[in-house]
This record gives structure tokens, C-alpha cells and sequence, in this order.
């Protein structure tokens, strides 16, 4: 586990170096961008990006999970001020969890749809809360048997990310969340169908989101 969290740090500071250096000149802070009151369609935002989550879990019996997931996830949000968005997002997944002292594997496709809300107590930092709902098709597979099941779970995630935001620009971050919520057929944890235990496991995510409406100065 320690070789993973080293893993996903590395790559976050490679995604903020990209982001510092591909910002630098073109900072500006929202006091740029023209005023208005009520709804302004330049702090409209939309664009997104990829999630890995990979790790490896003690089962309450003593036997390993190991569990993959990757996924595409595009959103459409809006900044409601300098330190506050608010959106909603549709993902697809794919995770693949074997234990193999009992020859068991899970390979779990799943579509999902969430509201996120995103805090940025600093330029570069902020942190996110997204209630999601999922549902998809799992097959299991143990000892030669093969079922297919028809899933829904909830998720709740939460995480902290960096990279450089401009608003009316574009920006672009990479974010390491958790979910939560330890619904046993969520698909960014790990689930033991053996055992029934449910681990929780670090997704890492990294987006690109642009401000399609954004007004140029000039």
C-alpha cells in the first residue's frame, strides 16, 4: 500500500508541475473577468478527465485482494465565486478485483451520475465532496463458475486536489479522493465476496475544464 500512495503522489506533483508551467503566462485572478449580477454564462465550465484506483487489501480471513479500476469522467460545472464550483459529472468504470487463494475474480463495468461541490481555500488547493449514484453489470467468476449480476450502490467521495484554476480561462488538477460511503458494490472499493468485507481504496483523478462562454478582454 505504501508503494501506491508513493505512486500516486509522484504523479500528482508531476501534474502540478505541467499545470504551473502551462498557467504561467496567463495568470489572472477573477477580478479580470467583467462584472455582472445573476447568472454569467463565463463562469460556465465543462471538459474532464481520467480516475485510476489500484491497491491491495488484507480480507478478514487473512487471503489478498488485489483491485484495478480506471475510468473517463466528463463534467459540466460552474463557478459560483472565486472559491466556490459546483457541478454535476456521469462517469463510466471499469474495476477487476481477484483474490487468488480462493480463485475468485469480479470485473465490474458500471455508469454512473454525481453532483460534486469543489472548496478553494487557496489558489492551488481545494478540496471535493461528491455524492454519486452507480449502476452496472458484475461478473463473477470462482472455482470455474461464472454469474453476471445486475448492480446499483451509492458512493460518497471526498479528496483533496491541486493544479491552477483561472476562471473564465480553463483550468486543470489532479485530485486523490476516497469513497466514504462503503456501499459493498461500489466500484472504488474493494469487496471480498468471500469474506463480505469491504475496503476502501485511493482513487487518484487528474481533469482538464475550459470556460466555453469566457469573455476576452479588449
Amino acid at each position: 500500500m505504501k508503494r501506491i500512495f508513493a505512486s500516486l503522489i509522484l504523479l500528482s506533483l508531476c501534474q502540478f508541475v505541467l499545470a504551473q508551467e502551462s498557467f504561467h503566462d496567463h495568470k489572472r485572478d477573477e477580478g479580470d473577468l467583467p462584472k455582472s449580477e445573476g447568472f454569467d454564462p463565463a463562469r460556465l465550465f465543462t471538459g474532464g478527465g481520467l480516475s485510476l484506483g489500484y491497491g491491495t487489501t488484507q480480507a478478514g480471513d487473512g487471503t489478498t485482494n488485489n483491485s484495478f479500476n480506471i475510468g473517463a469522467i466528463p463534467e459540466f460545472g460552474y463557478s459560483l465565486s472565486n472559491t466556490f464550483d459546483v457541478g454535476i459529472s456521469t462517469s463510466i468504470n471499469y474495476t477487476a478485483t481477484t483474490n487468488s487463494a480462493y480463485d475468485a475474480k469480479q470485473h465490474y463495468t458500471n455508469y454512473s451520475i454525481g453532483a460534486f461541490a469543489r472548496v478553494f481555500p487557496t489558489n492551488n488547493f481545494f478540496l471535493e465532496v461528491m455524492p454519486e449514484q452507480d449502476w452496472g453489470t458484475e461478473k463473477q467468476i470462482s472455482s470455474g463458475y461464472t454469474q453476471i449480476l445486475k448492480i446499483k450502490s451509492n458512493s460518497f467521495l471526498a479528496g483533496i486536489g491541486f493544479g491552477q484554476r483561472i476562471i473564465g480561462e480553463s483550468y486543470f488538477y489532479t485530485l486523490i479522493m476516497v469513497d466514504l460511503g462503503k456501499d459493498a458494490y461500489s466500484p472504488y472499493n474493494s469487496y471480498n465476496s468471500v469474506t463480505g468485507q469491504v475496503s476502501i481504496l485511493p482513487v487518484l483523478r487528474g481533469g482538464f475544464n475550459f470556460y466555453p462562454f469566457r469573455k476576452h478582454q479588449k
